[in-house]
């Protein structure tokens, strides 16, 4: 024998269960909208990042080759300097040694 009051309560669980489910699929639609937003902000962030990250390389590359730049005039005048220094101690030399000659033969004489 079935029981009426069996019936009844089988009706009345599925429009429970229905609501519950609707309950989850809203809850779960409001975090997944969050979660999208979030990510949305977070992939606007990365690109600004990397922006930056571009911007800087490029900048770094450019201070590199000045620094290049720079370092290649700097040997080039370390070379005429040394070049320079080196005439000049050639001059130098000659004119002690004219000046040594001369005062040997002022002492000869």
């Amino acid at each position: 024998m079935m029981g009426l009051g069996n019936g009844r309560r089988s009706m009345k669980s599925p429009p429970l269960i229905l609501a519950a489910l609707v309950a989850c699929i809203i809850v779960l639609g409001f975090n997944y909208w969050i979660a999208s937003s979030r990510s949305v902000d977070l992939q606007s962030r990365i690109l600004e990042l990397e922006g930056r990250v571009r911007r800087a390389a490029a900048e770094r590359g450019a201070v590199e080759l000045k620094k290049n730049e720079f370092q290649g005039e700097l040997e080039k005048q370390r070379e005429q300097l040394d070049k320079i220094q080196s005439s000049h101690n050639f001059q130098l030399e000659s004119v002690n040694k004219l000046y040594q000659d001369e005062k040997v033969c002022t002492s000869n004489s």
